[in-house]
This record gives C-alpha cells, sequence and structure tokens, in this order.
C-alpha cells in the first residue's frame, strides 16, 4: 500500500499532519503513523503503536481510529 497523508484537526482548529504507512509483514499487515512538521519532514516522536491487521484495510482502520479517538476530524490529503 502506498503512503496516505493523513491531516486531524484537534478541538482548537488546530491541523496536524501524518504519514500513514501500511505494508505487509510476514503473515499480517502492519500499520505505522509518523508526525509531519509544517515543512513535511518526518518528526522523530512516536504517535501510536503499530497496529496489524489480516488485510492492508483492516491496519489502516485500527490506525485511523486511534486519531479519531482523539482528534475532531480525520482527513486522508492524499497518497505518495
Amino acid at each position: 500500500m502506498a503512503r496516505e497523508i493523513v491531516e486531524a484537526v484537534d478541538a482548537a482548529g488546530a491541523r496536524h499532519r501524518f504519514a500513514l504507512d501500511v505494508y505487509a509483514e510476514g503473515e499480517h499487515w502492519t500499520s505505522t503513523l509518523t508526525p509531519l512538521a509544517a515543512d513535511g519532514r518526518e518528526q522523530s516522536e512516536r504517535v501510536a503503536p503499530r497496529f496489524y491487521g489480516v488485510s492492508a484495510e483492516q491496519a489502516r482502520r485500527r490506525m485511523l481510529s486511534t486519531l479519531e479517538d482523539r482528534y475532531e476530524e480525520v482527513i486522508a490529503v492524499d497518497g505518495e
């Protein structure tokens, strides 16, 4: 699966961008989330643990649900 850029809006209206990666790892799929700086560079802090799924979409949805629990709105901006 291609990298997906996701934007999340917090309660104060601030926008946060993340890179969502979903990849095959052995017999399952893994999703990771990396925060992005305003200029698009990856930040080093950890946002969430890795999530696993039996399909790419399941691993992706598990990560997105983590963002949906923390932010008011989550929008898939694009893929790279």
